[in-house]
């Protein structure tokens, strides 16, 4: 076997074992809207509370 293709065969494993480990530990989303209502509780955390409200 040549060093070229046992370099190439040994790319193909890791590349694939990552995809194959990717797959299974990634967060599982429960709703289609879930990063939505994400990034919407991440805006309503930083936003001012309404009794700080400035008189402009």
């Amino acid at each position: 076997m040549s060093p070229l293709l046992f370099l190439g065969a040994a790319a193909v494993v890791f590349v694939v074992g990552t995809l194959v480990i990717w797959v299974f530990t990634r967060e599982r989303k429960t709703s289609f809207n879930s990063s939505i209502e994400d990034f919407r509780a991440g805006l309503d955390a930083i936003a001012p509370d309404a009794k700080r409200k400035r008189n402009e």
